[in-house]
């Protein structure tokens, strides 16, 4: 493809992701950022083309802005997106200007792209559906079962076009996509609509050849496919907003004809026994469509159903396996019922309310128990039935971690093919459950530490030979029980973190000193802070630092911690630690005073009996404590809260050392009453305004109150116990 073929390949798909964005919307954003990237880089150093590069590369900047910013498209933006599509549009100057002249306004580009003079229906002008206008009040019980289920189909889709990618040849593959989007095109055109039926007919053409065996699954249909997966993503995604009310009810115009002609072109190709022409999508990687949280309705399987566990071993980018797909044609078999999210997380704090009930009561009846033998076994069984009950409404929330784990291998699979890089995607452990809301938020870490280990981690087929590797890179994601926690794994075998760049740039940025010590977890640690990178040069995938701070922050508010080990030259881990739930908490009880604070046993380290010579003062200020050769910052509690301690010297008390990330602290506590689960209460927003150390409370079993302490907040004070006083 010659380079205005391509600039013009690439300013269609611009100007069909700018047309598609919505103010108030993160769709597209990336496509966005990624395809202007694409169109400066293109641009550079053409004759006549310093016009376009310019305004390419100033468009980029901006977008960079947008997407850092975290927020969604607004008014001005979409304006803005607007004017640079007729901006780059603009006709260009005297064509054959030579280098040394003026560079001209823009380039000039056919849109549609010039076609053929015989008047068949592929060489008609590119007209747009008319918007796709919803009758939410008529159809809203319709739209609900057609959104939720249509999840299921996309996602479907999506895992067999990725197994397709590398088995070609797999009939069954084949025929599970086609038959997901003949259903999805079913229930669109019952609904009556019209845009998404249309897509979806064509996209169902397209593999019906490749079904009777007269099209080759290629790298054009592979792509043409989880185009038009992204678009009806996107359909979804607009509609699932106006009928929950998070969007306004407008009509819904996404464009779709571009897509269309090409898919036709490929399907007139095979009519006319000609080659199947390139796709302009060689370029966009959308990032919005591996970030959504999906319907909000809970399938709870009864009774359920097992699958078997996938092999983990699968050719470079593609998905975990065809297991995959798999598991999604034979969800049928169990019974299912489909529970609102509401419903069901009104039924787990009832029960979480019911077993605090349960266990004051026990407490206040222990008295009367003790003479009476009989009502004692009663009250046991009560017990054993109460967390039983515990137990299975906890399971309801309960939901595989596959999903998530599907969602990197596109990821994986786009980034690499971007970059030109070979990287063999393996996964284990894609059935171990995690709390829904859990496995909801750890979707965006993992994006960015897959992207983190793709981009700079496992280095070019090229470079990998030279340092005696074999070209195809590895890239494992891994999910496992650990201690009553769930521990996910990202590991690759690429170049590993640079320990004196790291240490360098920290020492730039004023994270630490070149006079400091640490670790080599505490320095890998600090690639977590805001900005941080060492990248050489800024790309449209990364070098700005943003991405990794994102991990640390989302972790931290699930409570858990991310951890990094790495030898240069053989490649990186990071490891993060997660609890199960988000709605029960395994935790430590401890006294100061008469409070009592509950610190999560994910954080806790050890504890130990302070002895005096162990504790010193940091220049005549800071507490520390000698662990094993290590010093601790010490932090009281009855400092950190006002509290009035029953220890009269430090001597007297317990120190408990927590941990978050590679940082630790020694927290002076009075004694140690005894572990336990407890369901969480949030405060109210004055409390944790005041006391940001604080990440909920709890009724204890004897009808008292305890403070659950927030490590994480805990960990990064400096010596500032005023502002925790109560």
């Amino acid at each position: 493809m010659d380079n205005q073929d391509r600039l013009t390949k690439l300013f269609g798909s611009l100007n069909f992701e700018a047309g598609a964005a919505k103010a108030g919307s993160s769709q597209g954003q990336f496509p966005i950022l990624d395809l202007l990237g694409n169109l400066r880089d293109e641009a550079a150093g053409k004759p006549g083309r310093a016009a376009l590069q310019k305004i390419c590369a100033a468009a980029w900047e901006r977008m960079v802005g947008i997407v850092e910013s975290g927020q969604p498209f607004n008014a001005g933006d979409i304006e803005w997106l607007k004017n640079l599509v007729v901006e780059i549009q603009a006709p260009a100057g005297p064509a054959g200007s030579s280098a040394g002249a003026a560079p001209a306004p823009g380039l000039s580009f056919p849109l549609p792209a010039p076609l053929p003079a015989d008047p068949t229906p592929a060489a008609a002008v590119i007209t747009e559906e008319p918007p796709l206008r919803l009758n939410i009040a008529d159809d809203g019980d319709l739209l609900r079962e057609f959104i939720n289920e249509s999840r299921e189909h996309l996602d479907n889709i999506e895992q067999g076009v990725l197994v397709l990618e590398n088995q070609p040849a797999d009939a069954e593959t084949l025929n599970t996509v086609f038959r997901a989007f003949h259903t999805f095109k079913g229930g669109a055109g019952f609904l009556n609509l019209m845009p998404i039926n249309r897509l979806a007919h064509v996209l169902e053409s397209l593999l019906d050849l490749a079904r009777q065996g007269q099209l080759a699954i290629d790298a054009t249909v592979i792509e043409l496919i989880l185009r038009g997966r992204d678009v009806l993503k996107q359909f979804l995604d607009e509609i699932e907003g106006q009928f929950s009310g998070t969007r306004p009810v407008a009509p819904i115009t996404i464009p779709t004809a571009l897509l269309k002609l090409e898919v036709q072109e490929v399907i007139d190709s095979v009519g006319s026994g000609g080659t199947v022409p390139a796709t302009a999508t060689d370029t966009a990687i959308d990032m919005a469509t591996v970030s959504s949280t999906g319907p909000e309705v809970e399938k709870i399987s009864l009774p359920h159903s097992s699958v078997a566990p996938t092999s983990g071993i699968t050719p470079a980018g593609s998905p975990p396996a065809a297991a995959a797909v798999q598991s999604g044609k034979n969800s049928e078999l169990g019974a299912v019922v489909k529970v609102d999210t509401g419903k069901l997380d009104g039924l787990l704090d009832l029960v979480g309310e019911m077993v605090i009930a349960q266990s004051l009561v026990t407490q206040d009846l222990s008295l009367l128990a003790s003479p009476n033998p009989q009502f004692a076994r009663n009250m046991a069984q009560l017990g054993r039935i109460t967390k039983e009950l515990q137990r299975v409404s906890m399971s309801m929330r309960m939901v595989p971690i596959r999903g998530v784990f599907q969602k990197m291998a596109r990821v994986s699979r786009d980034i690499s093919t971007k970059q030109n890089k070979k990287v063999q995607f393996v996964t284990s452990g894609e059935d171990t459950e995690l709390d829904r809301g859990v496995v909801e938020e750890l979707n965006d870490p993992l994006l960015h530490m897959i992207r983190n280990s793709v981009d700079h981690g496992i280095e070019s087929p090229e470079k990998r030979a030279a340092a005696g590797k074999p070209p195809v890179g590895k890239l494992e994601l891994r999910a496992f029980h650990q201690g009553g926690n769930i521990v996910v794994e990202i590991e690759d075998d690429g170049a590993g973190l640079n320990r004196e760049r790291i240490l360098n740039k920290a020492i730039e940025r004023g994270i630490t000193t070149a006079t400091a010590t640490h670790t080599d977890e505490e320095i890998f640690s600090f690639i977590f802070a805001a900005g941080f990178s060492t990248a050489e040069k800024v790309t449209d995938l990364s070098g700005r630092g943003v991405g990794l701070d994102v991990v640390r922050r989302n972790i931290e508010r699930l409570r858990g911690n991310v951890s990094i080990s790495s030898t240069a030259g053989q490649g990186t881990l990071f490891k993060i630690s997660l609890p199960l739930t988000l709605a029960i908490i395994d935790g430590l009880i401890v006294k100061v005073g008469e409070e009592r604070f509950i610190i999560p046993t994910l954080s806790v380290r050890e504890a130990f009996r302070l002895r005096p010579e162990m504790i010193a003062r940091i220049q005549n200020r800071a507490e520390v404590v000698s662990v094993r050769g290590r010093l601790i910052p010490l932090l009281r509690l009855q400092e950190l809260f006002a509290i009035k301690s029953g220890a009269k010297d430090a001597a007297e008390g317990i120190v408990i050392v927590v941990q978050s990330g590679a940082s630790l602290r020694c927290l002076l506590v009075d004694g140690l009453l005894h572990k336990q689960e407890v369901v969480i209460k949030n405060l109210n927003d004055m409390m944790v305004h005041k006391n940001h150390s604080l990440a909920g409370a709890a009724i204890l079993g004897d009808g008292q109150v305890g403070l659950i302490l927030d490590v994480n907040a805990l960990v990064s004070l400096e010596n500032q116990p005023q502002a925790l006083a109560a």
